[in-house]
């Protein structure tokens, strides 16, 4: 399922017009409470006990109402987030080095200025971005402590 920020920002807006409404609900219970406490019809039990449930239903559709809006709002930034990490990582490949690791590497089309460099798969996993350091043999990430071969290395004589 695809989301976008203008379905979550029109959630956040349902959201924020049935608050809008459950408290326009709390002013009219608010009016017929007064009315009702003015006539014989007042003071039945019967009649306390269901505005006293209802109250407390308005209540709790007051708070579940905002506490939808404060998860949509999170909802909204994490799919933020992810966009934006999304947008990044587009411009990445993944690339197979001459041993057969597998990591990402930033496109040479579209570097602009930034040198080529690789990120861990493991991280990216993670929705984190690590660039691999090291060698031209060998390459590590920072973060995982992942190690990367990327060329082969002649054997060292012992002579």
């Amino acid at each position: 399922m695809e989301f976008s920020f203008e379905s979550v920002e029109s959630l956040i807006d349902l959201a924020g017009n049935a608050g809008t409404t459950t408290g326009k609900l709390a002013n009219a219970f608010a009016t017929v409470q007064k009315l009702l406490n003015k006539t014989q019809a007042g003071g039945d039990a019967d009649i306390k006990l269901a505005l006293s449930e209802l109250a407390l239903q308005v209540a709790n559709a007051k708070l579940a109402n905002a506490d939808l809006k404060l998860q949509l709002t999170a909802l909204k930034d994490e799919l933020h987030e992810a966009q934006v990490f999304k947008s990044d990582l587009d411009r990445y490949t993944l690339w197979e080095t001459q041993t057969g690791a597998i990591v990402y590497r930033l496109e040479k089309a579209i570097q602009d200025g930034e040198p080529i460099h690789y990120l861990c798969t493991n991280c990216i996993e993670s929705k984190r971005k690590s660039i691999l350091q090291g060698t031209k043999h060998h390459r590590s990430c920072p973060c995982c402590k992942a190690g990367f071969s990327f060329e082969r290395q002649a054997p060292i004589s012992l002579r």
